[in-house]
């Protein structure tokens, strides 16, 4: 007892001397008394058996150790498509809001949105979340695609009021935070030195051991930016909101989702880098054990896992937009044009008359001026992530191991039918493509979708009854009744391509559309299987089966916070698969 008291005396002067400019917030939440709360730590990317894999081999000793105090970490289904903007949409709001990939085309207003560009971002935030109150409203994220409604959003991409860790401070705290934290600003300086020097022995291992790599490019930059400063800087703060009692707290670990897209899920480099994030974890472990200001329930999860595969380009010699491009003008009339991420017109629209209308201070076009000699610079080093035919033929949007074709003569979606009047032969030739597993398109009535494949063709509407042999192209990517539920649901949204590619899986991996060894956003493999680290008593572990991302919502986030009830579910998967017995066996159903 007295080992006790004495380990959080000790504890409370350690935490009250570093984070010191957080005292006066702490004591206004304590007044009256400690309010639930919940701190919320995705790593973005890893699946349950890669993390299975990490922990057997002991490079996270300090999870292995909060899993042995009363928690236990188990897999769940991840929605379509699985990628952290659709997935933190759900997280925050409650529902996907169509978002149809990382990156997608908007036919009305002629828009690309990409989710790794703040302009961007902020685009779609404001259009598809106007109005409604996030889970994190009076809380903070860190980190993040999406801000949650949050009070206070630091390196979060999209925001209504964003701000840098260094504005929450102040410029008096940023002083006395320097002063009581030596070793983390010395650690993150010289760790920058080492993770470039790591890189540089990873790439020469990688590229000696596999059969498939990927560009370098700005790869290192992106490495030391996610796994060094942005660790060092997400980590403090989430320990000073912890300190401080802040009800809301998301952040996002995205190392080993960067390093598992350039060296695969399950390489060294990147199952190593699981040791460092494993480290800043514990360090909010012991914040939330010994000074916690709130009765916080931690949530550890992903969003989505990663698949071993290959870069489109390496396979088949070329670019998806390339291969496409080729097709159109030997076939067709309509060409392909664009080179890699390239800012047109046509991309930044209206976007760019909205900046040009605001009201300009010299940051501002000091800003402006920066960003754009910037991104000329680094034109020749990004990967293709998209392909545009400015004159209204084809626009197509990678995603990892999906993509979105658009024919753009028309601002309406278009049905399968509609697609070969426009580009005759082009479907065909997407279908026989070995590096696409299979297409799906609007079918001509409504609620009705079309999937195509190397060996024909099936047509999808709700309640669909197939024999075996029609369903055997899904087997590689999991349970087919499963998935055609899903996809169905997917393909019909309304920010979807009118033709939607999913890379083909086979025992070379998963055909990644970008230049990636390490796919996710579409189906199959271990990119839909997530994993989630709950106490052992919490009800949502007492369930059969997790699927799809509104349970993390509804009945974790939101039942913790007090301010949603569950909704109400539909009938158990298995009396749908019940349905189809006599036409499929039981082992066909239920494979995985």
């Amino acid at each position: 007892m007295a080992k006790r008291t004495l380990t959080k005396w000790l504890a409370h002067c350690y935490y009250g001397l570093k984070l010191f400019p957080f005292r006066k917030e702490r004591r206004d939440r304590l007044i009256n008394g400690r309010q639930k709360g919940l701190v919320g730590i995705q790593i973005d990317g890893l699946a349950f058996p890669y993390l299975q894999q990490a922990l057997d081999r002991g490079y996270l000793p300090h999870l292995e150790r909060y899993l042995r105090r009363g928690h236990k970490m188990v897999e769940y289904q991840a929605g379509l498509p699985s990628t952290t903007p659709a997935a933190q949409s759900t997280f925050f709001y409650g529902n996907d809001h169509d978002i149809p990939a990382f990156r997608w085309f908007e036919k009305e207003s002629g828009q690309i949105i990409s989710c790794n560009d703040p302009d961007h971002v902020q685009i779609f935030r404001e259009a598809l979340f106007a109005g409604e109150s996030g889970l994190l409203k009076g809380g903070a994220s860190y980190s993040n695609i999406l801000d949650g409604g949050a009070e206070r959003s630091i390196f979060t991409v999209s925001s209504p009021h964003p701000q840098t860790l260094f504005g929450r401070l102040g410029g008096f705290r940023i002083i006395l935070l320097l002063l009581v934290n030596p070793l983390r600003s010395c650690r993150m300086f010289l760790a920058s030195f080492y993770e470039f020097w790591a890189n540089r022995k990873d790439e020469w291992h990688h590229k000696r051991k596999k059969t498939w790599s990927t560009q370098e490019g700005l790869f290192p930059f992106i490495r030391i930016f996610c796994n060094v400063i942005l660790r060092e800087m997400q980590t403090f703060g989430v320990i000073a909101e912890v300190y401080a009692g802040t009800p809301r707290i998301y952040t996002t670990y995205s190392g080993y989702d960067e390093i598992a897209h350039h060296f695969g899920p399950d390489s060294w480099p990147a199952l190593k880098n699981l040791r460092y994030i494993d480290r800043r974890i514990g360090e909010i472990l012991r914040a939330l054990d010994h000074v916690p200001g709130a009765d916080y329930l931690l949530v550890i999860l992903s969003d989505h896992g990663q698949t071993p595969g290959y870069p489109f380009q390496n396979r088949f010699g070329a670019t998806l937009g390339d291969a496409v491009s080729a097709f159109l003008r030997e076939n067709q009339k309509a060409s392909v044009s664009s080179g890699s991420r390239e800012t047109t017109r046509l991309q930044l629209g209206y976007l760019q008359d909205e900046l040009e209308a605001r009201q300009k201070s010299w940051r501002h076009r000091l800003y402006r001026r920066t960003k754009n000699y910037l991104q000329k610079k680094i034109h020749a080093l990004v990967p293709e992530t998209l392909k545009i035919d400015p004159e209204g033929g084809v626009v197509i949007t990678y995603s990892s191991s999906l993509a979105h074709l658009y024919i753009t003569g028309s601002k309406a979606p278009l049905n399968w039918k509609q697609v070969e009047e426009a580009q005759p032969m082009l479907l065909r030739f997407l279908q026989k493509h070995k590096g696409i597993g299979f297409v799906l398109s609007r079918g001509e009535n409504e609620g009705e979708l079309m999937i195509f494949h190397s060996g024909g063709k099936i047509r999808v509407t709700n309640n669909p009854r197939f024999h075996q042999h029609e369903l055997a192209f899904l087997r590689p990517y999991g349970a087919p009744y499963e998935l055609l539920e899903e996809l169905h649901r997917f393909g019909l949204g309304p920010r979807c391509g009118d033709l939607i590619l999913f890379g083909a899986l086979d025992e070379e991996g998963i055909a990644c559309f970008d230049d990636q060894v390490g796919g996710h956003g579409s189906v199959g493999g271990e990119q839909s299987r997530p994993f989630i680290i709950l106490p052992l008593d919490h009800p949502v572990l007492q369930k059969e089966r997790l699927s799809g991302y509104e349970f993390l919502y509804h009945e974790i986030f939101r039942a913790q916070v007090g301010e949603d009830e569950p909704e109400e579910k539909g009938p158990p998967q298995q009396e749908t698969q019940k349905q189809h017995e006599e036409l499929i066996t039981s082992d066909f159903i239920l494979h995985d």
